[in-house]
Parts: structure tokens; C-alpha cells; sequence
């Protein structure tokens, strides 16, 4: 299903979740601390009910991961992703952005023209988010976000720091695997050694963090540059 969003450039998703990341941690009481709880923020911050099943045959969508029925405050994830727990937590933190920056939309439209096309008997999702296929605005804006409260800039920026001299990760390979970086050897290396600092995150996801972060840096001497 389709839903439909305002643009947002992607420093104004990063701003979003800074600002959900703040109000969680004034409602705990205590500064942020790695791993984000995430479990946490979806049943003690929204009192949202998290559920695991065969979401695939549930919703009849062979490559469903996760879904958010706004109306029943429910997030239900596959239960085939706890064999992959940084892909588990990043769905359920991608389903915390559909909640946090989706559900205002879809009450206001409630109220006018319905977003999605269903009846309130089916068991059908405000949300679907699936493996395969082009993805909507709707679903980069939340793996946009899903990266920021996994791993907010100020702890990444320190996290990289305690690595390394100068603050950025040093990759070889950037050319040759310009358009798949997450396959590059080197940066699944460097990646890893960040999330064993004590993030929560797929090797795959802290790639594409480290770089959207500008955190790594091109090995080459002589045309080294801020990816």
C-alpha cells in the first residue's frame, strides 16, 4: 500500500528523530546510552504492543517484514527476522518512524480523505513494509530515521573517535565498490569495530550510517576525501 508524505529532505528526518530521541530519554530520566532500547521506546515511551509472528502468511505478502496498524497501536514484525537481530531491531526501529512521523498524517487525513483503501474489519495494516521491491517515500523516510535512533550522531561521532586518532575510519576499495559499498571488505571491517562499541545494527546498516555520517574516508593518499 501507498502512503502519502511530504517531502523531507533528510536533515529533517534526522531532526525528527533527534527530537523523539530527546522527549524518550526526558521520559526516562537518564541520558542516552548505547545499545537504544528500542523494545523499550515501542512499549514503555508510545505504549505500542509488539508482537512477533508469521507475518508473511498473516498478511498473505510473501516478503512482508514489519507492519503498524495505527488504529490498534500494534507493531507485529516476522518472527523469521530474531534469527537476525540487527535486521529485527532495525525494522522495529523503522516501524517506530512510520508511528512518529506517519501516524500524524494518516490521523489528520482519517478526518477527511482516507490514506489507505480498507475496512476496519480486515486485518489489513496501515503499514506494510516489505523486503523486496522500489520503496516509497514513505519507507526511505523511515529507514532514514530507523538509522538516526539507532545510532544518533553524537554517539556515533564519539564511538568513531575512541577508534581511531583523528575521528574518521580509514577504507580502502571506495572506487571499486562505489555503488555497493556495503560489499566492500574493507568498510565491513570498520563497520563492525563500530558496532561492537555497542550499537545495535545490521554490519550492512552502519556501512551506509558510517558514510552517510561522513565518518569514513577514503584510504587513497594521494585523492583521500570525505565520502
Amino acid at each position: 500500500m501507498t502512503m502519502n508524505v511530504p517531502f523531507r529532505k533528510k536533515i529533517e528526518v534526522e531532526r525528527m528523530a533527534h527530537e523523539m530521541l530527546t522527549r524518550y530519554a526526558t521520559w526516562k530520566n537518564q541520558p542516552l546510552v548505547l545499545p537504544i532500547d528500542i523494545d523499550d521506546i515501542i512499549e514503555g515511551f508510545f505504549k505500542l504492543r509488539l508482537e512477533f509472528c508469521d507475518l508473511k502468511q498473516y498478511l498473505s505478502i510473501p516478503d512482508a517484514l514489519g507492519a503498524t496498524w495505527f488504529d490498534e497501536k500494534v507493531i507485529r514484525i516476522d518472527s523469521s527476522l530474531e534469527e537476525q537481530e540487527g535486521r529485527m531491531v532495525f525494522t522495529m526501529a523503522h516501524e517506530v518512524g512510520h508511528w512518529y512521523m506517519h501516524r500524524p498524517i494518516y490521523e489528520m487525513n482519517k478526518m477527511t480523505v482516507p490514506l489507505f483503501g480498507f475496512k476496519d474489519s480486515d486485518p489489513t495494516a496501515a503499514v506494510v513494509c516489505r523486503a523486496a521491491g522500489r520503496k516509497e517515500p514513505a519507507e526511505v523516510q523511515a529507514d532514514q530515521f530507523a538509522a538516526a535512533i539507532l545510532a544518533p550522531p553524537k554517539l556515533l561521532r564519539d564511538a568513531v573517535k575512541a577508534i581511531t586518532e583523528n575521528g574518521q575510519m580509514v577504507v580502502e576499495d571506495f572506487e571499486i565498490f562505489n555503488e555497493t559499498p556495503a560489499r566492500n571488505p574493507y568498510l565491513r571491517k570498520a563497520a563492525k569495530e563500530v558496532i561492537d562499541a555497542g550499537f545495535n545494527m545490521s554490519i550492512e546498516a552502519m556501512c551506509y550510517r558510517l558514510i552517510d555520517q561522513k565518518l569514513v574516508v577514503d584510504a587513497r593518499p594521494t585523492q583521500a576525501k570525505l565520502l
